[in-house]
């Protein structure tokens, strides 16, 4: 059998993850931008290809050094401030069968451009070379927009423009104050003139005018274009994979975050409709054993749909262990609760009129509580792999108990089965 380069390997790797049929339709409609950039990325393996992406603040000169580069005026120039829109891309000659592309990005740092400096960090995020474009010594905030957007292996050379406006001496100085503030974040600095200043020419003509012409330097891009060559020649073919890869994990974490989102919003509509389940069972029976009977096997209802949900369905044996291992603690931590739910029960059986319709809210009330507790230590045993952890049930049940907001729990409980007993009353 034929080895699969690394690209094809990353890239069968990301195909399973976009068609993934794990993955609920609702997580997918929420995640359109990670989805599309997962296709970005398979085309981008399946093709070979290098992209490399200038990004920095407005007016650096990205888009002039790019065109620079390719050696065509592809990116639109300006002197204004935010020429750049959206990114751009540029196929430049491959290397050694590999495609290369340049992107330019819209500028950091402008008033009210977040949402174009939002669309550049993003491709920057996808960059399997950042080209980090300064114009002058580096600021505070451009040395953490680069330290927000690199990694360990991400090849980012640090680019210093313009460099025909500085004398040689104070252009050592600043790549040494560049070097010292950027350590440890690049992989390399060079110097270049994407656009230089026009230089006036004056000549002193036979008869003694004077002539005067603009000569326009050529760019001076040549340390930029040999540090990139010799980053393909190195590096080219195993870039593309590694970068992809980092990418693919953070999607992957992102959609792993969101389906847990998902299902604990979903997990968060079960219980509650399980609780009021139980609470209007609980305060409409008027025999206490069968309250008992009535609850008991609600919860283990809510256990086994919580497990389908979580994806490791339990049978109603499996489930029913697991309920009495839950109510088992919650009896040791709050053993005052239930004396009161059974005195509420033995009450309901000999109290009457209003009395009985307050004695029976208060029983329901217990019930639709007991089973929301129920229902978030489930939860946590399930999210937490079909595991207590290393502290065991009693520490997750003090857990939820620490954090639970009982009265507001409470207070939702009783304004449920108060208001359906009182509409029962009506009806009588």
């Amino acid at each position: 059998m034929r080895k699969l380069s690394a690209e094809q390997q990353v890239a069968d790797s990301l195909r399973h993850l976009l068609e993934d049929p794990k993955i609920p339709a609702t997580v997918r409609a929420q995640l359109t931008t990670e989805y599309n950039q997962l296709r970005q990325l398979i085309a981008k393996l399946d093709n070979s290809s290098v992209h490399i992406v200038a990004f920095g603040k407005v007016s650096t000169g990205k888009s002039s050094i790019l065109n620079a580069l390719s050696g065509e005026q592809h990116f639109k120039v300006s002197p204004l401030h935010g020429e750049t829109k959206h990114s751009h891309h540029l196929d430049w000659p491959s290397f050694q069968q590999q495609s290369v592309v340049l992107i330019d990005t819209p500028g950091t740092d402008e008033y009210e451009g977040e949402e174009r400096e939002a669309m550049a960090r993003q491709a920057a995020a996808m960059a399997d070379v950042l080209l980090f474009v300064l114009d002058g010594d580096v600021s505070a905030s451009e040395q953490q927009q680069l330290q927000a957007i690199s990694n360990p292996h991400r090849v980012v050379i640090v680019v210093l423009n313009k460099a025909d406006l500085y004398q040689p001496e104070e252009l050592a100085r600043l790549q040494s104050s560049i070097a010292e503030k950027l350590a440890g974040l690049y992989s390399a600095l060079v110097t270049v003139s994407a656009r230089p200043r026009a230089i006036t020419v004056v000549k002193e003509m036979t008869d003694g005018e004077e002539q005067t012409t603009i000569h326009q330097p050529p760019a001076d891009v040549t340390a930029l274009k040999d540090s990139i060559w010799q980053l393909l020649e190195k590096e080219g073919k195993t870039l593309t994979a590694l970068n992809a890869g980092i990418f693919a994990g953070r999607i992957s974490d992102t959609i792993a975050e969101r389906m847990l989102e998902v299902r604990s919003q979903a997990a968060q509509k079960i219980i509650r409709t399980y609780c009021i389940a139980k609470g209007v069972g609980v305060a409409f029976n008027p025999i206490p054993v069968a309250d008992l009977l009535v609850a008991a096997s609600l919860d283990v209802a809510m256990v086994r749909q919580l497990s389908k949900l979580y994806g490791l369905p339990l049978s109603k044996a499996d489930a029913a262990r697991l309920t009495a291992t839950i109510m088992a603690q919650l009896a040791v931590l709050m053993g005052a609760v239930w004396g009161v739910n059974l005195l509420s029960s033995a009450l309901k059986t000999v109290s009457v009129g209003l009395s009985t319709t307050l004695t029976a809210g208060a029983q329901g009330t217990l019930a639709y509580y007991a089973t929301y507790l129920v229902g978030q230590i489930a939860g946590r045993y399930f999210v937490q792999g079909y595991s207590w952890g290393a502290d065991g049930p009693k520490k997750v049940a003090r857990s939820i108990l620490d954090d639970l907001d009982r009265d507001s729990v409470l207070l939702e409980a009783k304004s449920h089965i108060v208001s359906l007993l009182k509409s029962r009353d009506k009806a009588k």
